[in-house]
C-alpha cells in the first residue's frame, strides 16, 4: 500500500523458453507444443516469483528422430516491492546454451527490465542491468549482434517512446528508423497505433564460410535464414504503460514449421484506488 493509501496492482513476468509446431518435414497439423520453461509471474499483490530448468530436451520420433528444443540451463526472476510511494517491478531472465530443430544453437541470452512508478508521475521509468544475446549459431555461421539499450529507457510508455524519437535528430533517425519500423523521412513515430514496435539490436554481422552466409539475409532486426525461417532478435513492444521485451522470436518455415521464443520479460503494474 502506498503513503496516500492507494492500492498497487503488480503485473509482470520473466520467461525462459517455449515453442510449437505444426508441421515436421511432410507432416502437417501436428500440435507439438513444447510447456513454457522457466515461467516467473507475478501476483497482484507484488513479491517474488522464481523459476529454474536445466538439462531439458524435447525429442521426436517421426518422421526422424531430432530434438526440436534443447537447452542447458534457465534461470528466471520476477520481482515486485512496494517502497511505499514508489513501485518496483523486476524481471530478469538468463538462459545458457539453448538449441532448435538441431540448427539454431545460442550461447548466452540474458534479458533484465525493471520499472520504477512513481505515485506522483504519470509513467513508468524503465532501466536495465543489460541484456546480452552471445554466440548465435547458424550451422557454420556465427551471428555477432550489437544492441543498443538507450530506447529501452524511453519505453515506459507509449508517449515517452513517442516523444524519444521526436526528440532524436534527422541522422539518428535516418540510421535507427529501421529499429522502429518507420520511414526515414518521418520525423515523429505514427500516431493512432495501438502499440509501438522497436528493436534492441544496432547491428548484426555474420561470419562463418562464405558460401553458408549466401543462404542468410540481414533484414533490420530480423535474420533469415534458407532451411530454417526468420529469427527476430531484441523485439520489444510498448503498449500504453506496458512493455514487453522478447530477445529471441522465432518464425520457422522450412523442415519444421512452428514458433519459438528465448528470453523474455513484461511489466504493466498500475496504482488502483
Amino acid at each position: 500500500m502506498s503513503e496516500t493509501g492507494k492500492r498497487y496492482i503488480f503485473a509482470g513476468h520473466a520467461i525462459g523458453a517455449a515453442a510449437q509446431f505444426h508441421r515436421l518435414d511432410e507432416l502437417q497439423n501436428l500440435k507439438h507444443v513444447i510447456p513454457t520453461l522457466g515461467a516467473s509471474v507475478l501476483p497482484t499483490t507484488g513479491g517474488l516469483s522464481k523459476s529454474h530448468a536445466s538439462n531439458f530436451c524435447f525429442n521426436v520420433d517421426h518422421p526422424r528422430r531430432r530434438s526440436l528444443l534443447s537447452v542447458r540451463k534457465i534461470e528466471s526472476t520476477a520481482a515486485g516491492r512496494d517502497l511505499g510511494s514508489r513501485f518496483e517491478t523486476e524481471t530478469e531472465t538468463e538462459i545458457e546454451s539453448i538449441g532448435f530443430v538441431e540448427k539454431l544453437r545460442i550461447d548466452l541470452i540474458k534479458v533484465h527490465v525493471l520499472s520504477t512508478r512513481d505515485e506522483n508521475k504519470e509513467a513508468p521509468t524503465v532501466t536495465s542491468k543489460g541484456n546480452k544475446i552471445e554466440g548465435v549459431h547458424l550451422g557454420a555461421v556465427e551471428a555477432k549482434i550489437t544492441l543498443d539499450e538507450e530506447p529501452l529507457s524511453a519505453a515506459g510508455s507509449m508517449d515517452q517512446l513517442a516523444d524519444f524519437y521526436k526528440k532524436q535528430t534527422a541522422e539518428y533517425r535516418r540510421q535507427n528508423s529501421w529499429r522502429f519500423n518507420t520511414d526515414p523521412s518521418a520525423t515523429e513515430l505514427p500516431a493512432g497505433y495501438k502499440y509501438y514496435t522497436f528493436s534492441l539490436v544496432r547491428e548484426i554481422k555474420l561470419t562463418g564460410p562464405e558460401d553458408e552466409k549466401q543462404k542468410i539475409t540481414i533484414d533490420g532486426y530480423t535474420i533469415k535464414w534458407e532451411g530454417f525461417g526468420r529469427i527476430i532478435i531484441g523485439e520489444t513492444l510498448v503498449k500504453k504503460d506496458d512493455r514487453r521485451l522478447t530477445m529471441v522470436r522465432l518464425a520457422m518455415g522450412s523442415d519444421a514449421g512452428g514458433a519459438a521464443s528465448a528470453g523474455e520479460a513484461e511489466s504493466n503494474g498500475q496504482l488502483g484506488s
